[in-house]
Protein backbone atom coordinates (compact mmCIF):
# COMPACT_ATOMS: atom_id res chain seq x y z
CA UNK A 1 0.00 0.00 0.00
CA UNK A 2 1.35 3.41 -0.78
CA UNK A 3 1.73 5.99 1.89
CA UNK A 4 1.31 9.26 2.44
CA UNK A 5 -2.44 8.08 1.68
CA UNK A 6 -3.27 7.87 5.38
CA UNK A 7 -6.34 9.32 5.24
CA UNK A 8 -8.21 6.47 3.82
CA UNK A 9 -7.32 4.56 6.86
CA UNK A 10 -8.86 7.52 9.13
CA UNK A 11 -12.71 7.67 9.57
CA UNK A 12 -11.53 11.54 11.54
CA UNK A 13 -14.27 13.04 10.31
CA UNK A 14 -17.35 13.39 12.84
CA UNK A 15 -20.61 12.26 10.80
CA UNK A 16 -18.76 9.22 9.52
CA UNK A 17 -17.91 7.72 12.49
CA UNK A 18 -21.83 6.32 12.64
CA UNK A 19 -21.57 4.75 9.36
CA UNK A 20 -21.69 0.73 9.28
CA UNK A 21 -18.94 -0.94 7.66
CA UNK A 22 -18.78 -4.43 5.54
CA UNK A 23 -16.39 -6.77 4.60
CA UNK A 24 -15.56 -6.82 0.51
CA UNK A 25 -15.64 -9.95 -1.25
CA UNK A 26 -12.58 -10.11 -3.35
CA UNK A 27 -13.19 -9.57 -7.37
CA UNK A 28 -14.92 -12.23 -9.06
CA UNK A 29 -13.85 -13.02 -12.63
CA UNK A 30 -14.99 -10.55 -15.66
CA UNK A 31 -15.79 -11.44 -19.30
CA UNK A 32 -14.26 -10.71 -22.80
CA UNK A 33 -14.51 -7.87 -25.21
CA UNK A 34 -17.99 -6.35 -25.64
CA UNK A 35 -19.94 -3.76 -27.56
CA UNK A 36 -19.93 -0.67 -25.15
CA UNK A 37 -23.70 0.11 -23.66
CA UNK A 38 -25.20 3.10 -21.60
CA UNK A 39 -24.43 3.23 -17.56
CA UNK A 40 -26.55 0.80 -15.19
CA UNK A 41 -26.38 -0.81 -11.90
CA UNK A 42 -25.44 -4.24 -12.15
CA UNK A 43 -27.31 -7.53 -10.86
CA UNK A 44 -26.43 -8.45 -7.26
CA UNK A 45 -22.37 -10.19 -7.09
CA UNK A 46 -21.88 -9.39 -10.55
CA UNK A 47 -18.02 -8.80 -11.54
CA UNK A 48 -16.50 -5.44 -10.17
CA UNK A 49 -13.59 -5.54 -12.77
CA UNK A 50 -13.56 -2.61 -15.50
CA UNK A 51 -10.67 -4.37 -17.36
CA UNK A 52 -10.24 -7.96 -18.18
CA UNK A 53 -6.30 -7.55 -18.50
CA UNK A 54 -4.65 -4.13 -18.07
CA UNK A 55 -1.00 -2.71 -18.70
CA UNK A 56 -0.21 0.69 -18.12
CA UNK A 57 2.40 0.00 -20.93
CA UNK A 58 0.33 -1.35 -23.84
CA UNK A 59 -3.11 -1.50 -24.57
CA UNK A 60 -5.90 -3.30 -22.49
CA UNK A 61 -8.74 -5.45 -22.69
CA UNK A 62 -11.84 -4.46 -21.47
CA UNK A 63 -14.30 -6.65 -19.02
CA UNK A 64 -17.42 -7.39 -20.63
CA UNK A 65 -20.34 -7.22 -18.54
CA UNK A 66 -22.10 -4.00 -16.90
CA UNK A 67 -18.82 -2.63 -16.73
CA UNK A 68 -18.93 -1.93 -20.22
CA UNK A 69 -21.24 0.52 -19.74
CA UNK A 70 -19.23 2.87 -17.21
CA UNK A 71 -16.95 5.06 -19.61
CA UNK A 72 -14.10 4.70 -17.19
CA UNK A 73 -11.75 6.39 -20.06
CA UNK A 74 -11.51 9.51 -18.78
CA UNK A 75 -10.07 7.71 -14.94
CA UNK A 76 -5.70 7.15 -14.83
CA UNK A 77 -5.49 4.03 -13.12
CA UNK A 78 -1.61 3.80 -14.09
CA UNK A 79 -1.21 4.64 -10.92
CA UNK A 80 -2.57 4.56 -6.95
CA UNK A 81 -2.55 8.14 -7.26
CA UNK A 82 -5.75 8.22 -9.85
CA UNK A 83 -6.28 11.26 -12.00
CA UNK A 84 -9.44 11.51 -13.43
CA UNK A 85 -10.48 14.07 -16.53
CA UNK A 86 -12.95 17.28 -15.92
CA UNK A 87 -11.84 19.06 -19.12
CA UNK A 88 -9.64 17.22 -22.17
CA UNK A 89 -6.66 19.02 -20.21
CA UNK A 90 -7.24 18.84 -16.75
CA UNK A 91 -7.53 16.65 -13.97
CA UNK A 92 -8.85 16.17 -10.16
CA UNK A 93 -6.77 13.92 -7.77
CA UNK A 94 -6.72 14.01 -4.04
CA UNK A 95 -4.47 16.79 -3.16
CA UNK A 96 -2.67 14.68 -0.14
CA UNK A 97 -1.71 11.63 -2.55
CA UNK A 98 -1.38 13.63 -5.75
CA UNK A 99 1.11 12.94 -8.76
CA UNK A 100 4.12 15.12 -9.31
CA UNK A 101 4.68 17.54 -11.85
CA UNK A 102 6.68 15.47 -14.52
CA UNK A 103 4.68 12.42 -13.74
CA UNK A 104 2.95 10.12 -17.06
CA UNK A 105 -0.33 9.87 -17.28
CA UNK A 106 -2.10 7.07 -18.86
CA UNK A 107 -5.39 6.49 -19.99
CA UNK A 108 -7.43 4.09 -22.23
CA UNK A 109 -10.76 4.55 -23.83
CA UNK A 110 -13.51 2.61 -23.68
CA UNK A 111 -12.24 0.06 -26.20
CA UNK A 112 -8.77 -0.34 -24.28
CA UNK A 113 -6.93 1.75 -26.68
CA UNK A 114 -4.02 3.60 -24.53
CA UNK A 115 -2.84 7.60 -24.44
CA UNK A 116 -0.30 8.60 -22.95
CA UNK A 117 0.20 12.63 -21.48
CA UNK A 118 2.33 13.97 -18.89
CA UNK A 119 1.43 16.08 -16.11
CA UNK A 120 2.42 19.42 -16.56
CA UNK A 121 1.51 21.87 -13.49
CA UNK A 122 -0.78 21.75 -10.57
CA UNK A 123 -2.84 23.73 -8.65
CA UNK A 124 -4.60 23.26 -5.26
CA UNK A 125 -8.49 23.83 -4.98
CA UNK A 126 -10.70 23.70 -1.77
CA UNK A 127 -10.67 20.93 0.60
CA UNK A 128 -8.58 17.80 -0.70
CA UNK A 129 -8.23 18.72 -3.98
CA UNK A 130 -5.67 19.16 -6.56
CA UNK A 131 -5.80 19.72 -9.93
CA UNK A 132 -3.56 19.29 -12.25
CA UNK A 133 -2.76 20.00 -16.29
CA UNK A 134 -1.48 17.45 -19.03
CA UNK A 135 0.70 18.88 -21.57
CA UNK A 136 -1.74 18.47 -24.19
CA UNK A 137 -5.15 17.75 -24.67
CA UNK A 138 -7.05 13.87 -24.80
CA UNK A 139 -8.52 13.30 -28.26
CA UNK A 140 -12.43 12.66 -28.26
CA UNK A 141 -12.72 9.13 -27.27
CA UNK A 142 -11.32 10.19 -23.77
CA UNK A 143 -13.66 11.38 -21.67
CA UNK A 144 -13.98 14.31 -18.91
CA UNK A 145 -16.64 13.75 -16.14
CA UNK A 146 -19.28 16.95 -15.90
CA UNK A 147 -20.12 17.81 -11.97
CA UNK A 148 -22.80 18.39 -10.34
CA UNK A 149 -24.80 21.53 -11.25
CA UNK A 150 -24.87 23.85 -7.71
CA UNK A 151 -28.38 24.06 -7.84
CA UNK A 152 -28.94 20.19 -7.70
CA UNK A 153 -31.03 19.22 -4.59
CA UNK A 154 -28.33 17.72 -2.42
CA UNK A 155 -31.29 16.50 -0.15
CA UNK A 156 -32.55 14.23 -3.14
CA UNK A 157 -29.15 12.96 -3.62
CA UNK A 158 -29.42 10.97 -0.06
CA UNK A 159 -29.76 7.89 -0.59
CA UNK A 160 -28.98 7.64 -4.47
CA UNK A 161 -27.16 4.88 -5.61
CA UNK A 162 -22.74 5.83 -6.35
CA UNK A 163 -20.13 4.23 -8.60
CA UNK A 164 -17.11 4.02 -6.45
CA UNK A 165 -13.78 2.78 -7.75
CA UNK A 166 -11.08 1.54 -6.31
CA UNK A 167 -6.92 1.49 -7.26
CA UNK A 168 -8.03 -2.28 -8.11
CA UNK A 169 -9.80 -0.66 -10.83
CA UNK A 170 -13.18 -1.90 -9.96
CA UNK A 171 -16.24 -0.71 -9.37
CA UNK A 172 -18.28 -0.85 -6.57
CA UNK A 173 -21.97 -0.02 -5.27
CA UNK A 174 -23.01 1.91 -2.13
CA UNK A 175 -25.47 4.57 -1.59
CA UNK A 176 -24.68 8.39 -0.88
CA UNK A 177 -25.39 9.05 3.44
CA UNK A 178 -24.55 12.61 4.09
CA UNK A 179 -24.14 15.70 2.44
CA UNK A 180 -22.27 18.69 4.42
CA UNK A 181 -20.15 21.00 4.46
CA UNK A 182 -18.67 20.54 1.50
CA UNK A 183 -17.87 16.74 1.80
CA UNK A 184 -19.96 13.90 0.75
CA UNK A 185 -19.99 10.47 2.81
CA UNK A 186 -21.02 7.38 1.34
CA UNK A 187 -22.44 3.93 3.39
CA UNK A 188 -22.77 0.17 2.43
CA UNK A 189 -26.02 -0.61 -0.10
CA UNK A 190 -27.24 -3.09 2.54
CA UNK A 191 -30.21 -4.39 0.10
CA UNK A 192 -27.02 -6.45 -2.57
CA UNK A 193 -29.11 -5.99 -5.06
CA UNK A 194 -26.34 -4.07 -7.12
CA UNK A 195 -22.65 -5.33 -7.29
CA UNK A 196 -20.28 -5.55 -4.74
CA UNK A 197 -19.66 -2.78 -1.46
CA UNK A 198 -15.94 -2.30 -0.55
CA UNK A 199 -14.41 -0.57 2.50
CA UNK A 200 -12.03 1.85 1.06
CA UNK A 201 -8.09 1.60 2.46
CA UNK A 202 -4.76 3.15 2.19
CA UNK A 203 -4.13 3.70 -1.80
CA UNK A 204 -7.49 4.10 -2.62
CA UNK A 205 -6.96 7.89 -2.32
CA UNK A 206 -8.00 10.24 -5.16
CA UNK A 207 -10.24 7.18 -6.89
CA UNK A 208 -13.91 8.58 -8.19
CA UNK A 209 -17.16 8.23 -7.23
CA UNK A 210 -20.04 8.79 -9.52
CA UNK A 211 -23.53 9.15 -10.03
CA UNK A 212 -25.90 7.78 -13.17
CA UNK A 213 -27.70 10.99 -14.28
CA UNK A 214 -29.53 10.39 -17.69
CA UNK A 215 -27.02 8.17 -19.88
CA UNK A 216 -24.29 9.71 -18.26
CA UNK A 217 -22.03 9.55 -15.27
CA UNK A 218 -21.57 12.26 -13.41
CA UNK A 219 -18.13 13.20 -11.11
CA UNK A 220 -19.43 13.67 -7.43
CA UNK A 221 -16.24 12.63 -5.48
CA UNK A 222 -12.73 11.83 -5.10
CA UNK A 223 -11.71 9.44 -1.69
CA UNK A 224 -10.00 10.86 1.15
CA UNK A 225 -11.36 8.84 4.15
CA UNK A 226 -12.23 4.92 3.96
CA UNK A 227 -14.78 3.20 5.64
CA UNK A 228 -17.50 3.31 2.51
CA UNK A 229 -16.00 6.17 1.09
CA UNK A 230 -16.26 10.38 1.54
CA UNK A 231 -14.47 13.16 0.36
CA UNK A 232 -14.71 16.38 -1.64
CA UNK A 233 -18.24 17.12 -3.22
CA UNK A 234 -17.73 18.63 -6.76
CA UNK A 235 -21.41 20.12 -6.54
CA UNK A 236 -21.00 22.27 -3.29
CA UNK A 237 -20.39 25.93 -4.69
CA UNK A 238 -17.80 26.64 -2.54
CA UNK A 239 -15.58 23.36 -4.20
CA UNK A 240 -16.62 23.73 -7.31
CA UNK A 241 -15.59 27.89 -7.84
CA UNK A 242 -11.99 26.32 -6.42
CA UNK A 243 -12.35 23.95 -9.11
CA UNK A 244 -13.22 26.44 -11.42
CA UNK A 245 -10.52 28.66 -10.34
CA UNK A 246 -7.81 26.39 -10.39
CA UNK A 247 -8.72 25.38 -13.85
CA UNK A 248 -8.60 28.80 -15.10
CA UNK A 249 -5.25 29.70 -13.46
CA UNK A 250 -3.30 26.51 -15.34
CA UNK A 251 -5.25 26.63 -19.11
CA UNK A 252 -8.55 29.31 -19.14
CA UNK A 253 -9.01 27.83 -22.73
CA UNK A 254 -10.92 24.83 -21.17
CA UNK A 255 -13.94 24.99 -18.58
CA UNK A 256 -15.46 22.32 -16.78
CA UNK A 257 -19.36 21.17 -17.23
CA UNK A 258 -21.88 20.55 -15.41
CA UNK A 259 -25.41 18.59 -15.17
CA UNK A 260 -28.42 18.93 -13.21
CA UNK A 261 -28.46 15.71 -11.90
CA UNK A 262 -31.71 13.39 -13.04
Amino acid sequence: MKKPATHLCLTAVSFITALIFFTLPSCGSAGGQGAATSPSLPPPSAPPQIFKSYSKDRDATMADGWARGMDMSGVAFDDDRTATLITPRHVVMAKHFSRAPGAAVIFHDRSGDRIERKLIALSQAAGDVMVGLLDAPVPANFHPYPLPSPSSSTAALLDRHVIVTDQERCLFIHRIAIIEAGVIAFKQDESKLHGWGKNLIVGDSGNPSFVISGNQLVLVETHTNGGAGSGPFYGDPTVQASVRAAVATLDPSFQIKTVSLK
